[in-house]
């Protein structure tokens, strides 16, 4: 349903563990119908912190390009200034998620 609300059938989880990442992946906003580039600042098995997000609104969806596993669907969630949270339209699979995360390596990020 292009242009419509995100209608998810996962349920929010954001209790997941998150792991810090500094990462580019091309995308395909479904909403408006091009390619974009993101930047994934954070990662877990249930979605990512994208940031910037200048082209992403509540309720649109993406499909993702992630190193080691390919495409995946997520829907914004929410945004705030700059940052943007999206959901995937499903949990990863633990071996997924690994293969991700071994592929766009954690950010190293002073405290």
């Amino acid at each position: 349903m292009p242009g419509g609300s995100a209608q998810l059938s996962v349920t929010e989880q954001r209790m997941a563990m998150r792991h810090r990442v500094d990462c580019a992946v091309r995308a395909e906003h479904l909403n408006r119908g091009r390619e974009i580039e993101l930047r994934l600042r954070n990662f877990s098995a249930n979605g990512v912190l994208i940031d910037p997000a200048p082209d992403l609104q509540r309720g649109d969806r993406v499909i993702l390009r992630l190193p080691a596993l390919g495409r995946i669907e997520a829907y914004c969630i929410w945004t705030f200034e700059t940052r943007a949270g999206c959901q995937f339209e499903r949990v990863l699979r633990p071996v997924e998620f690994d293969g991700v995360l071994a592929a766009i390596k954690p950010a190293t990020i002073p405290h």
